[in-house]
């Protein structure tokens, strides 16, 4: 290989670093040796209930996930009967993310696809979305329900991401503000 000016080899680096962030990147779960640190255990205690890290990563998306779905159906089983269902939900959505940050990275921030395991609380999540989405578009209520829920994860990744922003709102307060605009248009 020739020897390459140390600017030329800057430069090629910085590109084949931008060229590989073209692709999503996965977003890790701690090794297994942490946790068996963690919890002061040897390794091999670890290996026993979880023999790869792609078992245990399956084992925390499926109890995160199980979470957030019911943190969302909870609050709305419960909620008040003169609240908007909507509202409620963006909320509890937005809190159960931004209290469990490294979950929701994890669940929704990464390429790595959700394991089919997930398959009967998602379709729960997503029906219960689509119905609260009839009361933004009543013709095309799925739209409806992908919009708003890439307007919470919107709001959920930018507060874990930019903490450093003056929102000048809390977290309810945008969640209103972007439930009414939606409606309104």
């Amino acid at each position: 290989m020739p020897k390459q000016d140390s600017r030329d080899l800057r430069a090629t680096l910085l590109q084949k670093a931008i060229e590989l962030l073209a692709e999503p990147q996965a977003v890790a779960v701690p090794s297994l040796r942490s946790i068996a640190r963690a919890c002061e255990v040897a390794p091999s205690a670890v290996y026993w209930h979880f023999p790869s890290e792609a078992d245990l990563r399956s084992a925390v998306l499926d109890a995160e996930y199980a979470d957030l779905v019911a943190s969302v159906e909870n609050a709305l089983d419960h909620r008040p009967p003169d609240s908007d269902a909507l509202e409620v939900a963006g909320e509890a959505y937005v809190n159960w993310g931004l209290s469990h940050p490294g979950a929701y990275q994890l669940l929704f921030e990464s390429a790595d696809p959700l394991p089919e395991t997930r398959a009967e609380n998602g379709p729960r999540l997503q029906r219960r979305i689509v119905e609260l989405a009839v009361s933004v578009d009543a013709e095309d209520p799925f739209s409806a329900a992908l919009l708003l829920w890439t307007v919470w994860h919107g709001l959920v990744s930018l507060r874990l991401h930019k903490t450093e922003w003056n929102w000048g709102m809390t977290p309810s307060q945008a969640n209103h503000r972007l439930l009414n605009a939606l409606k309104t248009t």
